[in-house]
């Protein structure tokens, strides 16, 4: 199983974004969002309401420079299914060349229960900063 989507580059996912002395093309950080979306994406359809997919390893090959304002073609195949983890492949491509491949493992999970800990998480951050104020 499989899904496609395509991205136009914008000015926000370039590498001088992220550093000044970085070209006008594709950065990999913008990459791996893409690559994590496309397999979030395949994912949506088989969850319920209740649940979401996290990455918890990603593993990208970046090939080839696409400049901002290229489109990229992002596609993710489910490799095999473990229990609530899945396995994907991503290959991203532009207008000419393999720029990206890789490999992206993600977790089915309760949402709720993800957001009480991120929630848990931050109330203790405030707590201590309370304290050391």
């Amino acid at each position: 199983m499989f899904i496609e989507k395509k991205v136009e580059t914008k000015p926000e996912m370039a590498a001088s974004r992220f550093h000044r002395n970085s070209p006008q093309v594709l950065s990999s950080p913008s990459l791996v969002t893409l690559m994590q979306t496309t397999c979030a994406d395949l994912m949506a359809p088989f969850l319920d309401s209740s649940e979401m997919v996290v990455s918890v390893r990603i593993e990208m090959n970046h090939f080839a420079s696409a400049p901002i304002g290229s489109t990229i073609l992002v596609r993710a195949e489910i490799l095999r299914i473990e229990g609530d983890k899945v396995y994907f492949r991503i290959d991203a491509h532009d207008e000419f060349e393999r720029v990206a491949a890789g490999f992206n493992d993600m977790y089915i999970i309760n949402e709720e229960r993800f957001e009480r800990g991120v929630k848990k998480k931050l109330d203790s951050l405030a707590a201590m900063r309370v304290r050391s104020a």
